[in-house]
This record gives structure tokens, sequence and C-alpha cells, in this order.
């Protein structure tokens, strides 16, 4: 298909303010998270007992179109610049804003951007703008990376080697895909499907660390690679790109636990899951890469370890 996507690459502290509060809240996505199950008892000891209550019982589901007004506000170089436009924007303006990308538009937009506001105000006071400089910075570096390699590679090649495995096949109706670094989301990443448009919150793993971390990588591909199933699959995958249908004949699972396999694999790199306009997986294929990179990262881990231990001696 000759229909061909551009790339587009966003970076603002608005961005991480929004998902750090998305991963606090939702407990189904958090146990896959990096930042392991423990972030949110710590994160809920820094916030006012009140608001750490309220956030219990929050549903707070605005993510995808919050990430829309971020890319098209004009004033976001800090979560108060953002929220201080936001806080203005009429309702009027808000639905002009959505209107070119989302079908169904809630009718009390005033009411959503007002229960917004105060919930990302609070949270950026209590944690987000007392998370560490160094996770902000690594953020904004791996945006001017992208930016960078965005000259040496197809719109798919980038996105592909940005989220570690996710392949947004050109279609007529796809004009953008937007590419937006995040740490507290990572592993995973955060995709969604507008009319035209497409916004991929990108993993950052290894945000705020001093020096690479080739464990963070490395673990999970070795967890995956131990798994005699997952070996099964990754064959299947070799020799064809697959539906999930199609690798369950081929397994002999139930389609839940390929499901649970596939998804280990894809977060780790190992194969690539392939969109078709929506945020519906169409098919699945073997991410060849990884078999050159295993041997990188093991040597990398290997070699800073002993270096470690011997300046400890």
């Amino acid at each position: 298909m000759n229909n061909q996507y551009s790339i587009g690459i966003e970076w603002s502290a608005a961005y991480e303010c929004i998902i750090s509060l998305y991963a606090y809240i939702y407990e189904k996505e958090r146990k896959h998270l990096q930042l392991g199950v423990s972030w949110k008892e710590e994160t809920k000891q820094q916030l006012p007992t009140a608001f750490a209550q309220e956030l219990e019982d929050e549903r707070w589901e605005v993510l995808h179109r919050l990430v829309l007004l971020v890319a098209q506000a004009p004033e976001k170089k800090s979560v108060a610049d953002f929220l201080g436009w936001l806080e203005k924007l009429p309702p009027g303006e808000i639905y002009e804003l959505l209107a070119p990308w989302v079908e169904t538009i809630p009718l009390n937009l005033g009411e959503i951007r007002d229960h917004s506001v105060s919930l990302l105000a609070r949270w950026n006071e209590h944690y987000f703008s007392r998370i560490s400089p160094a996770i902000v910075t690594s953020l904004e570096r791996s945006a001017a990376e992208m930016t960078e390699l965005a000259g040496k590679m197809t719109a798919i090649e980038l996105i592909d080697h940005a989220s570690n495995g996710i392949w947004i096949e050109p279609m007529p109706d796809l004009q953008e895909v937007v590419l937006i670094p995040q740490y507290h989301c990572a592993p995973t990443s955060v995709l969604d499907f507008y009319r035209g448009l497409a916004t991929c919150l990108y993993p950052v793993r290894d945000a705020g660390q001093t020096e690479p971390q080739p464990l963070l990588e490395l673990l999970p591909l070795a967890q995956c690679l131990a798994d005699e199933k997952r070996l099964h699959i990754l064959r299947c995958l070799a020799e064809k790109k697959s539906t999930l249908g199609e690798l369950q004949e081929q397994v002999s699972l139930a389609k839940s636990t390929v499901h649970h396999h596939v998804t280990a694999l894809r977060r780790a790199g190992l194969i690539r899951a392939h969109y078709n306009g929506s945020t519906t997986i169409a098919a699945y294929s073997l991410r060849e890469s990884f078999v050159d990179r295993l041997p990188v990262l093991l040597r990398s881990f290997l070699h800073r370890e002993g270096a470690r231990r011997m300046t400890d001696e």
C-alpha cells in the first residue's frame, strides 16, 4: 500500500503528568508496569489523605482527549502553563479542537475541563512536581533522539524502534502518527487512533538513570525465552505473520492463554503487533532484531557488572 503517513514527535511535561495520574488510578494496567506494585502505596503516602481517598474512587477516563489538547496547546512549557491555558479554554473552543479527530464528544465539556484541571493541578503539586528532574531530562533527550532518527528511518520503522514492536500499517485515512516519550507506563505503550491521526506514548525504560540499564530490557526478554510455549509461538511467527486465532490453532492452547503469551512477548520486544487503523491488534509477526539484540544486552550487562565488582575490590 502506497498511502504513507507522516511522523510527528512531541514532548511536554504535561504529557507525563497526565500519564502518571493514569498509571496511579488504573489498577488493571499497573500490574504490568515497570514501576512495580509498591509504587502506588509509596506515592499515596505523599498525597493529602482526602485527595488520596478521592483518587481511590476516581474513574477519570479522559486521558486520550487530553493528549490531543496538549498537542494543540500554545502554552505547554510546564504543567502549570498547560493547565492555565486549559482552565481558560471555553467549552466551544475545546469542541472545535477535538471535533476534527474525535467522533463522539461529551456535551458537558465545561465540567470535564474543570474536573480534569482540578485533579491534575493537585496531582502536579503533591506528586509530579516532586519527581526526579532527571526523568524529565531523559524524556526530553529521547524526543530529541527520535527527531534525529526521523530523518534516517521510515515512519513505520521509527515507531517500531521507539515502541519496541508496534507496527502501524499505512491506511488511506491515516495521515499522521505522533510519538510522545513517557516513563510511568513503561514498558507498555499507550496507543490510540483518531480520524486521520494516531498517538503513541512510547516507553523510555531507563528514564532518570545516569547510565543505560540493560537488565531492564534483558530480563523480560530472557524470561520469555525460558518458556517452552512462548518459544513455540516464536517459531510459528518465524514462519509467517499470524492472527491470534491462527496462533491458537497452531499451539493448541486456549485463546486467553495465547493472548497472555503474545502480550508478554510484545512487551519484551520479541514480536510485533500490527495495527490497521484501530487499537485492535490485527496480527503478530516475529521481530527478528531481538536475535541480534540479545547478545548485545548480555555483553553490556556482564561487562558493566564485572567493571563494578573490580571497582569495589
